[in-house]
């Protein structure tokens, strides 16, 4: 062959081996554009940046104590709130029980419960809270009769003289009707698969599910929001193609003009560190581990962003919220309930005439589940005379404080729950505990029940509602994250393999 001919032979195998660069190029860029790397990485990026305040180590400690709380709470009111719940069912057993140990006739027992414990005794009346619900219409419609008004006109005085019992009575009927069928969750499931209807189911749901989705998650979460996110990847990704189409056309042509030797060597080289460099941003950017973690962060709170879930996580807080309005101005007396039950005696008693205690027998007679929860407020008072009522049974009885817990949790274990529980409650209402970092996203301290309410119903409900599209977007667009660290690595490899065998060829020319 002559050395014209070789010299054909050489420039077109040169272009040849260029345009194989830009083919590189152009296929990192159709990588880019036909994986849809940018709306991914966007929405990627727009929900970490949102998620992020809800992924901070105070807030998934905070939710932890705070669906805690929730779990006493509805552990108190399961026995209380409906027959089915066990404990009204189980008053008249402990009064006769209280009489055969002691041998006093249950009226004596009763009386003297009464007398030595009228808050708790009270509570004991007004078991269960479902009939203080069929109760109310009556007493609307006793009060309106009574003092010669309208319903509506009771209910108007009652709202406007006396709103923190407004609040209690008008909120009730819907945690005693909704308790065991909570509005709006038919669709909802628990991660398994198991179905979400009733308010404990709701807790176990929250605190077994979500809650633990954060709190397992949050190490994968914070691992893929360091080093500047995920954002920079798709134009980082594209630019590097656009430059190596560039660079692969440019020496492809000079190579067709027959470049030198020396030159097309060190274009070599360039192409071998541009593979390097690829190999070297994926362990710099530490992307195996960090998109490792945040393909398993996808697979973890995947079950949590189901619309049918996000639906339900709105109707479940949006009903614990009700049971929070109903308790709030019941449950200590900052609640205010409590000291506007003889404001209204007195207004009954001046409207009608009749003395206060006549007021109170009446109401007592016709209305006795009602006027045992009025008697029974603020149930903080309760909880203050459980340990002196266990004392006295202790006494009484003639036998240890512990053995009176032992005989009530063998016998009558729902009242034994109520009891135990309603301490807790009363005593974490205004100051949960477990949330002592706890705060909003807006950065106010979250300190009360009625708080945490707040921030569950107006800051994480919401949050998941607006992600839950961008979530999608970034599950649901194939392929699957862990694809990308080593898809980047085979093409460096290949590309400084690549380099550095032609750089090998050119040198040797």
């Amino acid at each position: 062959m002559v050395p014209e001919q070789i010299r054909e032979v050489d420039v077109g195998s040169s272009t040849l081996l260029w345009l194989g660069v830009a083919l590189v190029g152009v296929i990192v860029v159709a990588l880019v554009l036909g994986l849809r790397l940018f709306p991914r990485l966007k929405a990627a990026q727009d929900l970490i940046d949102d998620v992020r305040q809800a992924f901070t180590p105070d807030r998934i400690a905070g939710d932890r104590g705070g669906i805690n709380m929730v779990s006493t709470v509805v552990d108190l009111a399961q026995p209380v709130v409906n027959a089915r719940g066990g404990a009204a069912a189980e008053v008249p057993r402990l009064v006769e029980f209280v009489s055969t140990q002691t041998g006093l006739p249950p009226g004596d027992v009763l009386a003297l419960l009464q007398k030595e414990f009228p808050h708790t005794t009270g509570l004991l009346i007004a078991l269960p809270l479902s009939d203080v619900t069929t109760e109310l219409p009556k007493l609307i419609s006793f009060l309106a009769t009574t003092l010669k008004l309208s319903q509506s006109q009771v209910m108007a005085a009652i709202r406007s003289n006396f709103p923190h019992l407004n609040q209690a009575i008008t909120n009730l009927p819907a945690v005693t009707k909704n308790f065991d069928a909570v509005p709006d969750i038919s669709k909802l499931t628990r991660f398994d698969g198991s179905p979400v209807r009733t308010l404990p189911q709701v807790r176990d749901y929250l605190s077994g599910d979500v809650v633990n989705a954060l709190e397992t998650q949050q190490k994968n979460f914070r691992g893929l929001d360091s080093k500047g996110g995920v954002l920079f990847l798709a134009p980082l990704l594209l630019i590097l193609g656009i430059i190596v189409i560039i660079f692969g056309t440019a020496m492809a042509f000079g190579a067709s003009k027959g470049i030198p030797h020396e030159v097309s060597a060190l274009g070599w080289v360039l192409v071998t560190v541009v593979g390097i460099l690829v190999v070297a941003l994926v362990r710099a950017l530490s992307l195996y581990p960090r998109l490792g973690g945040g393909q398993e962060l996808l697979d973890g709170v995947r079950p949590a962003f189901d619309p049918d879930r996000v639906a339900g996580d709105k109707a479940s807080v949006a009903f614990i919220s009700t049971a929070v309005d109903t308790l709030d101005p019941v449950l200590t007396a900052q609640g205010g309930a409590a000291a506007e039950v003889p404001k209204l005696v007195a207004f009954v008693s001046t409207q009608t005439g009749l003395p206060q205690a006549d007021v109170l027998a009446l109401l007592q007679k016709e209305f006795p589940h009602t006027t045992g929860l009025l008697t029974a407020l603020p149930l903080s008072a309760v909880s203050e005379e459980i340990p002196k009522l266990v004392a006295f049974l202790a006494n009484t009885l003639k036998i240890g404080q512990s053995q009176v817990l032992s005989a009530i949790r063998t016998n009558f274990p729902n009242l034994y729950q109520a009891i135990t529980t309603l301490p807790a409650v009363t005593g974490g209402w205004s100051s949960v505990p477990g949330i002592p970092r706890l705060t909003r996203f807006s950065g106010a301290q979250v300190i009360s029940v009625k708080q945490l309410r707040d921030y569950f119903k107006d800051d994480v409900v919401p949050l998941v509602e607006r992600q839950r599209a961008n979530f999608e977007t970034v599950d649901r667009t194939w392929p699957r994250l862990t694809v990308f660290p080593p898809l980047l690595v085979v093409v460096g490899v290949l590309v400084t393999v690549y380099g550095l065998i032609n750089f090998g060829i050119a040198a040797a020319g």
